[in-house]
């Protein structure tokens, strides 16, 4: 049974829910839309302030053109959504909702023309690598994504800027230099960016396409 809209906004933004005061941009719309659609469906909210502020649309005409030009202009391969306009308290709110897709991954375009991939990360759309998409990396890098000890490191890194080798081994329980060896690995095949400031080295995740 789906959550109703009260309910999404009592319990606030997360991995499948976000909040938008107005549509300000199609450019962020089509980010969000396609951040949902890459990871695990969602429902966005227009109207609805960070804090969970119940603020209405002024026009409902204007979000819906701007959302429009989102999934028809700026996400690539298309992606189905469904809307409505409900009433709260005497404000109307557009309620736009996204499953997870099957034909993932999806792109938005940015404001400079790039297609860019998203996903969720907690209460963020984050861009990502195509290999972090399932199905979409070559056997070898796949096999090491698999494995428990890179989806702990990649899962750190995804709230967490950096990461050093010491800290990585004393996580995982390895030698330094295994972890070390580990990374530089991830780093070849652009997994993580190593970060040229100073020693210990530093190594991050690679957003981007």
């Amino acid at each position: 049974m789906k959550k109703s809209t009260v309910q999404l906004i009592k319990e606030g933004e997360g991995l499948t829910v976000e909040f938008k005061r107005t549509i300000d941009s199609p450019y962020k719309i089509a980010k969000t839309i396609v951040s949902f659609a890459n990871t695990s469906g969602g429902v966005l909210l227009v109207g609805v302030g960070d804090n969970r502020e119940l603020l209405g649309i002024k026009s409902e005409l204007n979000e819906l053109e701007k959302l429009e030009k989102a999934c028809t202009q700026l996400v690539d391969k298309m992606i189905p959504v469904r809307f409505k306009s409900e009433k709260l308290d005497n404000r109307v709110l557009l309620r736009v909702e996204i499953d997870e897709s099957q034909e993932r991954p999806h792109y938005a375009i940015n404001e400079k023309g790039q297609r860019m991939i998203y996903i969720r990360v907690k209460d963020k759309s984050v861009p990502t690598l195509r290999l972090f998409i399932e199905g979409e990396s070559d056997i070898d890098t796949k096999t090491l994504l698999a494995s428990r000890h890179v989806r702990t490191l990649v899962q750190y890194l995804k709230e967490y800027d950096s990461i050093n080798a010491k800290a990585f081994s004393r996580m995982i329980n390895i030698s330094e230099k295994r972890a070390e060896r580990m990374m530089n690995d991830l780093a070849e095949k652009q997994v993580l960016l190593k970060l040229k400031k100073g020693k210990p080295e530093l190594y991050s995740l690679k957003w981007g396409e």
